[in-house]
């Protein structure tokens, strides 16, 4: 029986060190003038696929842990812009 809880940053950070053991392996392939380009065109879609995967992911755990942070930042940077375009204070 595995003893690891299952939280969302497990997830995300397992399939993150997968992403860039997947990135070095494509890297190699890359620079091999014998490579498989089947193969190759393989592994590059398996990556964007996990790339449209992790972003959801972290997006997701953004949401659970109620992080709008991001949004404030550029909800007050857009009202800094507009009030100092306008001349008013927002």
């Amino acid at each position: 029986m595995q003893s690891d809880a299952c939280t969302i940053d497990a997830v995300i950070d397992d399939l993150y060190a997968k992403q860039i053991s997947l990135s070095r392996t494509i890297d190699r392939i890359q620079s091999d003038e014998n490579a498989n380009l089947r193969e190759l065109v393989q592994l590059l879609r398996i990556h964007g696929q996990n790339a449209g995967r992790l972003g959801r992911l972290l997006r997701d755990r953004r949401a659970l842990h109620g992080d709008a942070d991001g949004l404030s930042d550029a909800v007050n940077q857009a009202l800094d812009e507009l009030s100092e375009e306008w001349g008013v204070k927002l």
